[in-house]
């Protein structure tokens, strides 16, 4: 006997967190289409909290399926190969996602985006709006995409790549829906990095998308980690390795995508990143240190004003070139 092939499928990455996973999990059986299918894909838990995972209620549902990854406790291959890993296990045509620690609050999500790819013209990706709330319960952020949410309607609306790029950052996978075939075609999710992986994905396969849909209505909370309690992949950087991460990240979409439009986001965003890591090494008096990156920054965004400090820079670098590097 042959099993359907659902609509839907659902990639939650997680590693030691059965209790917020059970909300999450909760989140997703809420939903009111059931065509769907969830591949939970454990990064290597300890045996304790292995053995929580095999005890949550929503695995006794043949939706859900819960993937081991290595031995129990072992160091974690990282939030891209995770996914990659559940992605290559979906068997839906569209692919969806959720952290282990965010929930779903709106019981019409799956509902609202299966129409979207139904629609004609049937879309190939969808995104839709979630509010971002600190450790504390205080609300951070009402709207995930402000300036998404200006440009469009009330309802889902087709957005292009110059309403994308201008929307003053990137969908949360959280709230992020795709064509399987596209996220194949883009080669996933990008195994090098663990930081920020989530943008890397989304504008590479943004670049490959003919129709987008996006829906402003809240359908989702993203709960900001606790950066003095939780280590997460975001948060067991220091800011200098997240800074150069992610310049690291935006040549890398910048070389793999076609759009002269994201890349140019992408190149400007890099150059941003670049002149935090110039300043900063200024402020520790490390100027032979910081010009590198004053030039690259100048390279990836041109402005007059950054050409004078990076004269400035350079005489400070001549002064003290015996100094520290």
């Amino acid at each position: 006997m042959s099993v359907a092939t659902p609509a839907i499928s659902i990639i939650v990455p997680t590693r030691n967190r059965p209790a917020l996973l059970q909300r999450a999990l909760a989140s997703i059986a809420a939903q009111q289409m059931a065509d769907f299918e969830v591949h939970v894909v454990d990064d290597g838990s300890d045996a304790e909290h292995r053995g929580a995972y095999a005890g949550l209620a929503e695995f006794d549902d043949a939706r859900f399926q819960l993937h081991l990854i290595g031995s129990a406790g072992q160091r974690g291959s990282g939030p891209s190969y995770t996914r990659n890993f559940g992605l290559a296990r979906s068997r839906a045509g569209i692919v969806a996602f959720l952290d282990d620690d965010d929930v779903w609050l709106a019981p019409d999500h799956l509902r609202n985006m299966l129409a979207a790819f139904q629609a004609e013209p049937p879309a190939d990706a969808y995104i839709s709006n979630q509010q971002a709330v600190l450790a504390s319960g205080e609300v951070a952020s009402r709207a995930w995409l402000p300036g998404l949410r200006a440009q469009s309607g009330p309802g889902p609306t087709a957005v292009g790549l110059a309403q994308l790029t201008q929307a003053g950052g990137f969908a949360h996978l959280n709230i992020y829906a795709l064509r399987k075939s596209i996220a194949l075609a883009s080669g996933g999710f990008w195994e090098r990095t663990g930081y920020e992986e989530d943008r890397d994905f989304y504008w590479r396969t943004i670049d490959r998308c003919r129709t987008v849909v996006f829906n402003p209505a809240v359908i989702g909370q993203h709960n900001i980690p606790d950066r003095n309690r939780q280590q997460n992949a975001s948060t067991s950087h220091s800011q200098v390795e997240r800074w150069l991460l992610s310049a690291l990240v935006s040549q890398h979409i910048a070389s793999e995508v076609a759009s002269p439009a994201i890349s140019r986001m992408t190149r400007h965003y890099e150059g941003d990143i670049l002149r935090h890591l110039s300043r900063h090494f200024i402020a520790q008096g490390k100027s032979r240190t910081a010009l590198p990156f004053a030039r690259a920054a100048l390279a990836a965004r041109f402005s007059w004003k950054w050409l004078l400090y990076l004269l400035y820079i350079a005489t400070l670098s001549l002064k003290h070139a015996s100094g520290p590097k």
